[in-house]
């Protein structure tokens, strides 16, 4: 009569063991497959989005040099008509001069179509050289005070700078600034040496 139990009780004990067993492999498997099957996606869009974001292209772009001398060449060959007009390589980049004369009505600063129109040619050449950040610097002639003329070239440049910028030349390349009456290219006392002062200037670095 004891047989029985004595065979039974040993096989009663491996099931509820192999039981355990089982349901412990099992969630040692699950979780792992499911954090596999739910973190795979993300990490290769994530390595995905670092490739392709816009830190990399920025930094090549500001690392890509600037070919001064095409450059130069090329506005040489849109101003080829243009007198007065002076393209002079520096160390660091261009210095472009562009005369102004007609370029403003007196004592205003709206950009007059003379000026206009060379502005117009000027700007796809700068919107192709991305790299070269733009000082537009603006110069009177020396009739009137010096603080008038100074505030006076400096309003000019700005409006040069934002007749760029509807032209499609990006704003944060560029800046304005003016010298007034302070750097004459010409004689101040003659009509035609006052003409040739009043200009703009671009310095291109």
């Amino acid at each position: 009569m004891n047989a029985l139990p004595d065979i039974a009780r040993p096989r009663r004990a491996l099931l509820p063991g192999l039981a355990i067993a089982l349901l412990v492999a099992g969630c040692a498997q699950t979780p792992a497959d499911t954090a596999t099957n739910r973190d795979a996606t993300p990490v290769v869009t994530t390595v995905a989005a670092a490739r392709t974001n816009s830190v990399p292209t920025t930094s090549a772009r500001a690392s890509t040099p600037v070919d001064w001398s095409g450059l130069g060449t090329e506005l040489q060959t849109i101003l080829l008509d243009v007198p007065d007009n002076d393209i002079a390589l520096l160390p660091d980049g261009l210095r472009v001069s562009l005369p102004a004369n007609e370029g403003f009505a007196p004592g205003r600063v709206d950009v007059r179509a003379p000026l206009a129109s060379l502005l117009t040619r000027v700007a796809p050449v700068l919107r192709r050289y991305p790299g070269a950040s733009i000082q537009v610097v603006g110069h009177t002639d020396g009739v009137g005070s010096e603080m008038h003329n100074l505030s006076l070239s400096i309003d000019r440049a700005e409006s040069v700078v934002e007749y760029l910028r509807r032209e499609g030349v990006g704003l944060a390349r560029m800046s304005a600034d003016g010298k007034g009456e302070a750097e004459p290219i010409a004689d101040n006392t003659d009509p035609d040496g006052r003409a040739r002062n009043r200009r703009i200037e671009f310095y291109l670095n």
